[in-house]
């Protein structure tokens, strides 16, 4: 009997470490991607910018 609940113990403990790793796994890409959508939108910006002020001295 304490041998199957070991193994049960092992289990639940090796699940719970999959799920901490995806959680992490999942957290740092979730940071990456809103670091890349906060590029864009600089990269918007800037060239939005740019065009405004070239469209500006043709007037």
């Amino acid at each position: 009997m304490m041998a199957n609940d070991s193994g049960t113990r092992d289990r639940a403990e090796t699940r719970a470490a999959k799920q901490r790793e995806r959680e992490v796994a999942g957290a740092a890409a979730w940071q990456d991607h809103e670091a890349e959508q906060r590029a864009i939108e600089e990269r918007t910006q800037r060239l939005r910018a740019m065009r405004l002020a070239r469209e500006a001295e043709k007037v």
